[in-house]
């Protein structure tokens, strides 16, 4: 009787040895689950110049949370956005292709404006989607500027929720009888409306009022039976709070993900320092650079607030930030208001290095901290954070290069070019240290000058693109071209889905 007392102690006992132990090895299991299945965070800048912050910033700017970003992390120096204007570049970004292949470009109309019949198409997979398939909870705060329509609102391309403003925060205004809305529906007497409003338009930007715009700030969700809730909830928007309401939403939503135990991908795409320049009265004379440096204290502010919520959350270790831009300064409107490309020539709306390389900070897990002069694009974010969350890449992806092995490994990049677009032309194309202008402007919205035979820059001992090497080097001219025909005839161009934005204009 003892001896069948005792074994079956014994078998009790082993019992829950054993099951602590599977509890104990599943727990192990799901935390290691936890692991592998990292956050990510894009923080877009609008119109941010390429000396603004980093290691060509001015002096007088206080920017301690970047800093602090830059010394834990990977800074970028040779890193290009895929069009030097916003909707191209935000569509290239969220899709891992060039905007000639989407059609998210414009030959006549450039961006995209209010009460636009176009957008992003449906058939064009985000890197929101791509992450939501995976079992991520996505979010995205601040600037849309790819369809104002609804079918055409951020949480219609995977994103769970979305609290910003659909276009450039510089759209929605009346000058008289002339809208923006109304200002290009007929591209045929477009100048004359632009000759009358200019004037006022260019002065409202330059002495901001928040009246003087009427930029909805809007809210949309996808609820739980897929169907969604979208509603304006201030209009027009009080742009001086901007940058803080999308930093405090994205902080909830961090919060909120981390509470409901998901992984979550986070595109904070800040308006500023898009024209008009707002800050919060915080931020009003802090600092010594004037409007344009308050409103840069303002982002490292954001950044801070960003990092904190990570470091609150315990996550900081398995979440990837990525920093960076949409385009270069908008040098028109320089110094007061926009930013510098520094070393760089040129700025926004140009394919000069100053218009389409963006100084661009990574960190997280693996990533050593450090300068590269390796060579990467917004495009190539796609499939690099698909592979930094273990998921296969996307072939649809077709221009996204996975630059993982870069950021973790110091393995060369796989980015051996840059193509340089403007519109559906290709203006420039850099192959090595080495880049060829077909086509320049001078400024932004300026006459254009075709060059034959091109113009050859070294990227390295000229960053100033200021001297032509053509007829020293007609051999790297004769490459360079060659090189560059062929990847043209590997892109098939497709119609220019902002040029149909205001209706049928074109043939």
């Amino acid at each position: 009787m003892i001896k069948r007392l005792l074994r079956s102690s014994l078998i009790i006992s082993l019992f829950w040895v054993v099951s602590f132990s599977s509890i104990a090895a599943s727990t192990d299991v799901i935390s290691q689950s936890k692991v592998k299945t990292p956050n990510f965070i894009i923080m877009y800048i609008d119109d941010l110049g390429y000396a603004d912050l980093g290691p060509y910033q001015n002096g007088k700017l206080a920017t301690p949370s970047i800093d602090k970003l830059v010394n834990a992390g990977q800074s970028w120096t040779n890193f290009y956005t895929s069009a030097s204007v916003c909707s191209p570049s935000r569509g290239a970004l969220l899709t891992g292709n060039l905007p000639v292949r989407t059609g998210l470009y414009g030959n006549h109309l450039a961006v995209l404006w209010p009460g636009s019949e176009t957008g992003m198409p449906a058939e064009q997979e985000t890197l929101a989607e791509a992450l939501k398939q995976h079992g991520y909870t996505t979010g995205m705060f601040g600037k849309w500027h790819l369809g104002d329509a609804p079918a055409f609102l951020p949480t219609r391309h995977g994103f769970d929720e979305w609290l910003g403003i659909p276009y450039s925060n510089d759209m929605d205004w009346t000058v008289g009888e002339i809208t923006s809305t109304n200002v290009n529906a007929d591209l045929s007497v477009s100048h004359k409306k632009w000759e009358k409003a200019g004037p006022i338009y260019r002065k409202q930007l330059l002495a901001p009022r928040v009246e003087d715009w009427n930029v909805p700030l809007m809210r949309s969700v996808v609820n739980a039976d897929q169907s969604y809730t979208d509603s304006i909830i201030e209009r027009p928007a009080n742009q001086a709070l901007y940058t803080q309401r999308f930093t405090h939403e994205s902080v909830r939503f961090i919060n909120q993900s981390v509470n409901d135990d998901k992984p979550f991908f986070l595109f904070l795409s800040h308006s500023m320092v898009h024209v008009p320049l707002f800050r919060s009265p915080q931020f009003v004379g802090k600092s010594a650079l004037g409007l344009y440096g308050d409103v840069l204290e303002e982002i490292d502010w954001s950044v801070g607030q960003i990092m904190q919520a990570l470091e609150d959350k315990q996550i900081e270790n398995n979440t990837y930030l990525v920093f960076t831009s949409d385009n270069g300064p908008w040098l028109t409107f320089a110094p007061d208001h926009a930013g510098s490309a520094g070393p760089l020539r040129g700025g926004k709306g140009q394919t000069y290095d100053g218009g389409m390389r963006v100084m661009t900070f990574f960190k997280g897990p693996g990533i050593k901290p450090g300068f590269v002069s390796e060579m990467g694009m917004d495009t190539d974010l796609f499939n690099t954070v698909l592979k930094l969350a273990n998921i296969p890449p996307k072939s649809g992806a077709v221009d996204s290069y996975d630059l993982s092995a870069t950021l973790t490994a110091d393995a060369p990049s796989p980015r051996k070019f840059v193509p340089f677009y403007r519109n559906s032309t290709l203006r420039a194309f850099r192959l090595g240290n080495q880049k060829l202008h077909f086509v320049t402007n001078d400024e932004f919205g300026g006459p254009t000058t075709v060059h034959e035979p091109p113009i050859l820059i070294d990227l390295v001992s000229d960053i100033g693109e200021t001297t032509d090497l053509a007829a020293a080097q007609p051999q790297d001219v004769e490459r360079l071209k060659q090189r560059a025909a062929e990847f043209k005839a590997s892109i098939p161009i497709a119609p220019a889905i902002f040029d149909l934005q205001k209706g049928v204009q074109f043939q």
